[in-house]
């Protein structure tokens, strides 16, 4: 008897990284780390709990490129690692807007 397979339901396809990113809520800021990212969202780690349908803005500064910034909707979160202190969250989160900051020249 075979198990049945389970079903994908990523709509598009995620490239791997490891960016360091702020991320900012009504509150407060605090650090996390984008594992991957999509034409749709990004899936990042973090010390701090987010909630589904809480509104983000996370500012990254890729090597080589433009600081962006992207506002984001959380779509997921859960406890990744309890083994830290306060645990470490897995959360997906999807595009609202992306663009790049302005640099001083």
């Amino acid at each position: 008897m075979s198990l049945p397979m389970k079903q994908e339901r990523r709509h598009q396809p995620r490239t791997e990284c490891n960016l360091t990113a702020r991320i900012h809520r009504a509150s407060r800021s605090f650090d996390g780390l984008i594992r991957n990212v999509s034409d749709d969202g990004v899936f990042l780690c973090s010390s701090q709990k987010l909630l589904p349908g809480e509104c983000v803005r996370i500012t990254v500064e890729p090597t080589g490129c433009a600081p962006l910034e992207i506002e984001a909707e959380v779509i997921w979160s859960r406890i990744q690692r309890h083994d830290e202190p306060g645990g470490l969250y897995a959360i997906g989160c999807r595009f609202i807007d992306v663009c790049l900051m302005q640099t001083a020249i």
